[in-house]
């Protein structure tokens, strides 16, 4: 099915069709100066807020809900990824797409990426852990700063498992030696 806009801000209707009530807000939740986290966007409205909070980088991870029509002439660079709640298959490949993507708009001094899902509380933080764990951040540090963030965040010992061996696979273990770093001030433990 193809997913519709709605009739203005009033309603959001997914890609399988079901309509959502507009009129939310969407909500940063700052993990570091950088990097955000949270749910959907949605409406336009929402994306001027972003645009307000000077986001130049999105990650949807939504299968729901495509942002390429809202986001299409914002300047706001997107990459979707469409990642099933369940994160069942696990997403192996969508997390080396997004630690690349924001490897990509670390590039940029004024970027500011922001990660979401549906409500930004699963899927969300899991990659907001890897992109920080790929940065060289221990994953005490990465899950400290994302439950000061969002103490709501479902981060599952079990993913979290799943998400390091995704990172061994591709150059970050034992060693903690990061896929990348900035040149940012961000460094584990801020």
């Amino acid at each position: 099915m193809e997913q519709e806009l709605g009739s203005g801000e009033s309603e959001v209707v997914l890609l399988d069709g079901t309509r959502l009530p507009g009129g939310f807000p969407v909500e940063c939740r700052w993990v570091t100066e950088h990097l955000a986290m949270g749910g959907m966007i949605g409406t336009a409205g929402n994306v001027a807020v972003l645009s307000g909070a000077r986001i130049t980088h999105v990650i949807n991870l939504q299968q729901e809900f495509d942002d390429s029509p809202l986001l299409r002439e914002t300047g706001i660079v997107l990459r979707w990824l469409g990642v099933p709640e369940s994160l069942n298959p696990f997403p192996v490949e969508a997390i080396r797409d997004a630690i690349g993507f924001f490897r990509e708009a670390s590039l940029r001094r004024d970027h500011r990426v922001y990660v979401h899902c549906m409500a930004g509380r699963n899927r969300s933080p899991v990659f907001i852990y890897a992109l920080l764990r790929a940065t060289g951040w221990t994953g005490a540090a990465a899950a400290a700063a994302i439950g000061r963030a969002d103490p709501a965040a479902l981060l599952r010992s079990g993913t979290l498992g799943a998400v390091e061996r995704c990172l061994s696979r591709f150059g970050v273990g034992g060693s903690g030696e990061p896929v990348f770093s900035t040149d940012s001030a961000e460094t584990e433990g801020e």
